[in-house]
């Protein structure tokens, strides 16, 4: 079976690097992503669910990667990894826009984001 390989451009390349440990912290708490390290492979993990539940396909198919200006999925079969690559996309628009709101929430109410 064929694997599947897609890219998520995080930044432009003239633009800084993000942090890809604190990339991973934000799709966990933001997103509400269920990711688990990969064994033997740094910076790599599983994508095994979201807001609580799993992934349908099983918690060891989808794989992704941050390298701070990409972040890349791997998994078996390419469309896949394209499919995800939309879902994905969309769970960062929404994890950005829920950050913001905590973010106004806690700056009015004298807390810490």
């Amino acid at each position: 079976m064929k694997l599947g390989y897609e890219e998520i451009k995080l930044v432009s390349d003239s633009s800084d690097a993000l942090s890809s440990s604190k990339f991973i912290d934000f799709l966990k708490k933001y997103a509400g992503l269920k990711l688990i390290p990969v064994r033997g492979q740094y910076d790599k993990y599983w994508l095994s669910g979201k807001d609580g539940y799993d992934m349908i396909d099983g918690n060891k198919y989808y794989k992704i990667n941050c390298d701070g200006r990409k972040l890349y999925i791997e998994c078996v079969g390419g469309f896949n990894a394209f499919a995800m690559k939309g879902s994905i996309i969309d769970w960062i628009k929404e994890a950005i826009e829920n950050k913001k709101g905590y973010s106004n929430y806690c700056s009015e109410n004298g807390e810490n984001a």
